[in-house]
């Protein structure tokens, strides 16, 4: 806990003095996002514990991973935008980008940072089934809450703790890709990586509760699927 508070009060040490480089503003920017994200998933929690409802929380939490997962879908075809944009420029016009490379796999790992929580709120991960898919509903919670509880949780609220220490070390030396000629900062990226998997946490939270339900004889909704997807 004292490694926590610690990296909290340097965080916020290093918005105020705004080093390096006058960065610290938009540090500010990007820890925002995650108190106005925590403070909606107590808001929730407060009226699922007030309302003695369940849902008054899992709905908050699978809305915001919805809104993220769609910024993460739309970012896309603007990736496919600029890949054929400097297929073209390198290969018709002999003028390659300097920066299409690292703007394409920025734009990529967004996306797939962006997308995880979502992905299992649509529960579309990648899962071996031909045993799973034989059993009861009761059955399939009880393994995804075994699962959830005493392996995906532990485990993904180790790495994103990891991964927001690894944001911050990179901020504050001013880190840069160092893989091309423009060597843009590196950190405003890696953040994503942190907000993923706080996103992706909370959601597998969501995750268990339900599971939760299932054995409690609630009827848990299927997942909202879009277009595509059915």
């Amino acid at each position: 806990m004292d490694a926590v508070l610690s990296v909290w009060s340097e965080t916020h040490s290093l918005i105020l003095s705004g080093e390096p480089k006058g960065h610290g503003w938009f540090l500010g920017v990007l820890v925002g996002i995650f108190y106005i994200t925590a403070l909606y998933a107590l808001w929730g929690l407060a009226h699922a514990v007030i309302g003695r409802d369940v849902f008054n929380f899992v709905r908050p939490i699978e809305k915001m991973v919805k809104v993220f997962g769609t910024i993460a879908g739309c970012i896309i075809p603007f990736l496919a935008i600029l890949i054929v944009y400097e297929v073209v420029m390198r290969y018709a016009f002999r003028a390659p980008t300097f920066w299409a490379f690292e703007v394409s796999y920025m734009m990529m790992g967004t996306s797939l940072m962006l997308g995880i929580a979502y992905c299992t709120q649509l529960r579309r991960h990648i899962r071996v089934d031909f045993f799973f898919d034989t059993r009861s509903e009761k059955q399939k919670a009880l393994i995804d809450l075994t699962g959830y509880v005493f392996l995906l949780l532990p485990m993904i609220i180790w790495i994103s703790w990891g991964l927001f220490e690894y944001f911050i070390e990179a901020y504050k030396f001013n880190e840069q890709s160092g893989e091309s000629a423009w060597n843009p900062l590196i950190w405003p990226f890696k953040f994503t990586f942190a907000f993923g998997f706080y996103l992706f946490t909370l959601q597998v939270v969501v995750e268990a509760l339900k599971c939760i339900l299932v054995l409690m004889d609630r009827v848990v909704p299927e997942p909202d699927l879009p277009g595509g997807f059915e």
